[in-house]
């Protein structure tokens, strides 16, 4: 068994939605992703918090460790999701629907086994207001990912609304720039990636500072995610980065962590 829906341990291909329940046609769904259980607390409250902000009940922390220590083996992603069902009613105005609840975990995969070439998408900006809640309303990071394709880059970067660099599909960025690592601030994922990087630049005294910014000329780049964890970045567009230095300072400390 790999998966737990709606309170049964069972295989995920035998886990059945229906194309009629909220969370697949308004995307009123919330989700969270870990590799293993070495940030279990960080991913819980950021899972809790982002129910509560969706109108979802999660699991107690407790039950879900339970649940999560029935479906783990070895090195694996965990993802955990929470969404809205079909209503009685079948009407988009009823809220009255079931919530529903999925545990899955798949082997764990890296991003990348080299430094990454990015892309940065100036056509369509993130959707402001709620990007630090996670949810699956993904058609920037999506349209942002297939330009990258078309052009032969390995994934891409989208900017607000107001022009802010902010992040790419499923991960964050950071820069730096004399010794000070700088990470978007506004309307993007509270990244648990990113709090662990904040906690390693702490413990090297390497300055970390959360700012709003609209360019990328930087000495240094490396983008945060689950996977990926810290992954260097090679180039965003015509722009390239050293990664020698305060990248693999910070790389080393994450990976030792697993």
């Amino acid at each position: 068994m790999n998966s737990y829906f709606n309170g049964e341990y069972m295989p995920l291909d035998d886990v059945r939605i229906s194309p009629l329940d909220f969370g697949f046609i308004h995307c009123h769904a919330t989700y969270d992703v870990m590799r293993g259980l070495v940030h279990f607390d960080k991913h819980y409250k950021r899972f809790a918090a982002n129910c509560s902000y969706y109108g979802f009940t999660p699991p107690a922390k407790d039950e879900l460790m339970k649940i999560i220590v029935e479906l783990i083996q070895g090195d694996m992603f965990i993802w955990l999701i929470m969404w809205k069902g079909t209503p009685p009613s079948g009407s988009p105005r009823d809220m009255t629907g079931p919530d529903n609840f999925l545990v899955y975990t798949k082997p764990y995969y890296p991003i990348a086994s080299k430094p990454i070439k990015l892309k940065m998408y100036n056509d369509l900006p993130r959707s402001p207001g709620y990007q630090e809640h996670k949810n699956f309303s993904w058609i920037e990071l999506t349209q942002a990912q297939r330009h990258a394709d078309e052009h032969g880059f390995d994934t891409a970067l989208v900017r607000s609304v107001e022009g802010y660099v902010n992040e790419g599909p499923g991960f964050g960025v950071c820069f730096v720039q004399h010794g000070i690592v700088y990470t978007p601030k506004t309307d993007v994922l509270n990244s648990v990636t990113i709090q662990v990087v904040e906690e390693i630049c702490a413990k090297l005294y390497i300055p970390f500072v959360r700012a709003d910014f609209t360019k990328i000329d930087f000495e240094e780049c490396f983008i945060c995610s689950t996977s990926g964890g810290v992954t260097p970045v090679d180039s965003i567009n015509e722009v390239c980065y050293n990664y020698s230095s305060i990248t693999n300072r910070i790389k080393e400390a994450y990976d030792s962590l697993y």
